[in-house]
């Protein structure tokens, strides 16, 4: 609020400059500084801005003539102004969202409480109602359990929980609070956990009385005390049905009144859930109406602005908009109408500003009087939980009950001494029937000691005859596997030497072929003749040891003979130093030389040179030692490699032939042992047969035994079937007492639980009738109040339409009075740049933050209607969440 103080005071004093510098001509220079320094915005103001002014020559009615004309200062502070209205709604526009998204989140948190704690209350629910199943199908008492759920089928909570959601009264019952709902159901589980340990005490009591009874009465003679039990147990029981028949009156008496009273409250907590809606709607109302105040007191701070009441009556533009200070003068008459009608517009609205103030504060004492309606609402809850016990016990069907419960202890006195006595003639029966049943034990008990140890013996010797089988078959099976695994090695190295073999032959032929090539590369006929026959002998070896030894002693000789080569070679060289020292007399020996040559040429040489001689023999001798060199390194290179490999082979063979030999050796020593193995077969067969004789002849036994057993058994089963058919006479006569005496008991505990239920049921039917009786009074005064706001908001719209239709005359008015005047032109041009492009009628209202171009509500409203939402201006699509209200 302070900026925006500051800004409009800023906007005021330029305004107020602009004017009085409108009297005397001042410079376009110090006009458009002034401008520039009001209209400093920020990156975000910028950005506006320049949306905005890409956005003002797109107007479909501006012509060519306005577009070229020079915006003027006063011009760009109203820019300027319009940009920072739009900016700061969009910023409130943003406060505004980031607080309904937290607000949503809250709401959503909460649903998720309010259904986890309704499948709570569904959960304890159903447990109540199937506990109240079961004991009322324990006990045999006439129940409709259709009061229990709902037309439907289903309980309550889970009706709350998966109701109908078109059901307005269903609606209002979901809504419920934690605060409502959770102690009272609480409360209700404690009273029946309360009430099913009172009923599992008197079970237990009424169990052990039922035994002492009945052990007192077994011990009597039960022919003769048959008739006087049976009298005083019809007798007990008449009173017992006489009794529950009173009850049961009382008890739908109550019920009835349960009924009433749930369904008072269920009224009384659909009303109240309804008045919270009103309040509700009342709250949504105040805030409507916070927001209006505060559109009005934006409009009043409009008109106290200066800049704008200088645009309406046009007097920032009078004098410099033409140039002319003769054209500038505009009618003292329409000026002073504007101002009139500017001052009583002015007055209304601080009339309005009063009044919204006025119901401000009615609103807040609203307000007040809301939250003291909701503290006396906690605390009426609280009383509602809280029963006092003094109330319960005052009440006059307590009284009664606690007479007939006194009624019903001495009753109960008198049948317990009953009870005691023939507790003690029972127990003289028990001792004597438990007698005779320790005999007929300690006979059966030796009878079967007798077999069972003839069993066992005869077990003994057919689980020693077992085991020694087992012993033998497992000593056969595993001789077999051993066979059968060392058969599979033999195969296994036969394989192995087969493929030995085969190696070898492979490398045989291998060492075969590459002799042959030897023999061939070598040029050797002889030897190649020999390998091609396929002699492997050892004298081929021999004789190639003596060739090569030859032809070592052959390449020594040619060493010395190039040895004594070398020395020839070495007297050349001191001849051709000779004729090197001699070059000084080649002219005297060209001469002779070349008669020489001539000579020869007419008679011929038949003379031998010695040297040329001795170098054709020194070549041909290194070429021919240089080829035994090669064939030697040949033969090396491939002689140790064949050596080696018939080496190894040689060796595996051995090693082969040896393994052959002892596995042979070892599978005929294997083959006799499976021969003593089969005859050992034959004789543990043999035994096997005599011990399977053995063994019939001692199941026959066993048979004959058994048979005996039978009969023993058939004797005992006979004494079992009377000992079963006296429990059941006994258990049908227990029966009878259990149902007796659990239907006293279940009506004496439903009778004080009615009685307490009713008392507490009054005390709260008081209450909540007074309470009733407040809210009404309360929830009139507040349909009243909730009225009169609702007449005093439609007279306020009636008027702010009364006030727009003058404004807009008002508008009409000073338009047709300024159609000559230049000024008047160019207040029609700002107003039209603040009326909507799309439309021209209507003032902008509306912007879209896709595009940040504004226009009316009629023609958002219009365009919101189609699907495909795009900007009448810049033709851009956009949603129903991008077009907000501003204020200018």
């Amino acid at each position: 609020m302070d900026d925006r103080s500051i800004r409009k005071r800023k906007l005021t004093d330029d305004a107020t400059g602009l004017s009085v510098q409108s009297v005397t001509p001042t410079p376009a220079t110090t006009l458009s500084g002034s401008g520039h320094g009001v209209g400093t915005p920020s990156s975000k103001r910028k950005q506006l801005a320049g949306t905005d002014s890409n956005r003002v020559p797109a107007l479909p009615n501006n012509t060519a003539k306005e577009e070229s004309e020079p915006m003027s200062t006063a011009e760009e502070i109203l820019h300027n102004f319009q940009k920072e209205a739009i900016w700061r709604q969009m910023q409130e526009y943003k406060r505004e969202y980031s607080r309904a998204q937290e607000q949503i989140a809250q709401l959503n948190e909460k649903q998720i409480d309010y259904e986890a704690h309704l499948s709570t209350v569904d959960l304890y629910w159903n447990k109540l109602l199937q506990d109240l199943k079961m004991i009322m199908s324990r006990v045999n008492i006439d129940f409709d359990f259709k009061d229990l759920v709902l037309h439907d089928g289903t309980s309550f909570a889970s009706f709350l929980l998966n109701g109908p959601a078109d059901d307005t009264q269903h609606r209002e019952i979901k809504d419920l609070t934690l605060e409502s709902l959770r102690p009272a159901v609480e409360a209700r589980a404690e009273y029946t956990k309360e009430i099913v340990l009172t009923l599992i005490q008197l079970i237990d009591n009424w169990s052990a009385q039922r035994d002492s009874f009945w052990t007192s009465l077994k011990d009597k003679d039960p022919a003769a005390k048959e008739s006087a039990i049976v009298q005083t147990l019809t007798a007990e029981h008449n009173k017992i049905t006489a009794l529950y028949r009173k009850g049961q009156a009382n008890v739908d008496h109550l019920q009835a009144q349960c009924h009433g009273f749930t369904d008072q409250v269920l009224r009384l907590k659909s009303e109240l859930e309804m008045a919270k809606k009103r309040l509700e709607t009342a709250n949504e109302s105040l805030d409507e109406s916070t927001d209006k105040i505060r559109r009005i007191e934006k409009n009043v701070d409009r008109e106290k602005s200066a800049i704008v009441a200088a645009v309406t009556s046009g007097e920032i533009f009078g004098e410099n908009y033409s140039g002319s200070p003769d054209a500038a003068t505009p009618s003292a008459g329409p000026m002073d109408s504007k101002a009139e009608v500017h001052d009583a517009s002015r007055d209304e609205l601080l009339q309005y500003r009063d009044m919204a103030v006025n119901r401000l504060a009615e609103l807040v004492d609203l307000k007040a009087q809301r939250i003291q309606l909701k503290t006396e609402l906690d605390q009426l809850k609280l009383q509602l939980n809280h029963i006092p016990d003094e109330r319960v016990q005052d009440s006059q069907l307590v009284k009664s009950i606690l007479t007939q419960m006194q009624y019903a202890r001495n009753d109960a006195e008198r049948y317990r001494n009953e009870a005691m006595k023939l507790k003690t003639d029972l127990e003289d029966l028990h001792l004597s029937r438990r007698k005779f049943m320790e005999s007929l034990e300690s006979e059966e008990k030796s009878r079967r000691e007798a077999l069972e140890e003839e069993l066992k013996k005869l077990e003994g010797d057919i689980s020693r005859l077992r085991d020694s089988r087992d012993r033998f078959q497992q000593m056969y099976e595993a001789r077999c596997t051993k066979d059968d695994y060392e058969m599979q090695q033999n195969q296994e190295i036969r394989k192995i030497a087969n493929t030995r073999k085969d190696r070898i032959t492979t490398l045989a032929t291998d060492i075969q072929r590459l002799q042959i090539m030897l023999a061939a590369n070598t040029g050797d006929k002889d030897a190649f003749g020999f390998y091609l026959t396929g002699s492997h002998d050892k004298s081929f070896l021999d004789d190639l040891k003596n060739k090569l030894k030859a032809a070592e002693e052959h390449i020594r000789g040619l060493s010395m003979e190039l040895e004594a080569s070398k020395e020839a070679a070495s007297q050349l060289q001191e001849i051709e130093e000779v004729i090197l020292s001699e070059k000084r007399l080649k002219a005297q020996v060209e001469e002779l030389t070349t008669k020489l040559n001539s000579l020869e040429r007419l008679v011929g040489s038949s003379a031998e040179d010695p040297v040329k001689a001795l170098t054709a023999t020194i070549k041909s001798k290194e070429e021919a030692i240089q080829v035994l060199e090669m064939k030697v390194q040949a033969h090396e290179t491939v002689q140790a490699p064949l050596l080696n490999e018939l080496h190894t082979v040689a060796t595996a063979w051995g090693q082969l032939e040896e393994a052959t030999s002892r596995k042979v050796i070892e599978l005929a020593q294997k083959e006799d042992m499976i021969i003593k193995l089969l005859s050992d077969k034959n004789r543990q067969e043999s035994k096997c047969n005599l011990l399977i004789r053995a063994k019939d002849a001692s199941a026959n036994m066993t048979a004959v035994m058994k048979r005996q057993s039978d009969m023993q058994l058939d004797q005992i089963r006979k004494l079992e079937d009377r000992e079963k058919n006296l429990n059941i006479q006994l258990a049908t006569l227990e029966r009878e007492q259990l149902l007796l005496s659990s239907s006293v008991a279940i009506h004496k505990s439903k009778l004080v639980e009615y009685t307490q239920q009713n008392a507490s049921f009054k005390d709260k039917y008081a209450r909540q009738e007074e309470r009733l009786a407040e809210l009404q009074a309360m929830l009139k005064e507040r349909t009243e109040a909730y009225e009169n706001e609702a007449h005093t908001r439609r007279r306020l719209l009636e008027e702010t339409d009364g006030m727009k239709r003058k404004l807009d005359e008002q508008a009409k008015v000073e338009a047709s009075s300024g159609e000559n005047s230049e000024a008047a032109k160019q207040a029609a041009r700002y107003l039209k740049l603040l009326k909507c492009p799309a439309c021209d009628v209507n003032f902008k209202s509306h912007v879209i933050l896709r595009c940040m171009h504004v226009f009316c509500k009629n023609c958002m409203d219009n365009q919101m209607e189609y699907r495909q939402r795009k900007c009448p201006t810049c033709r851009e699509n956009f949603g129903a969440k991008d077009v907000k209200e501003i204020y200018l």
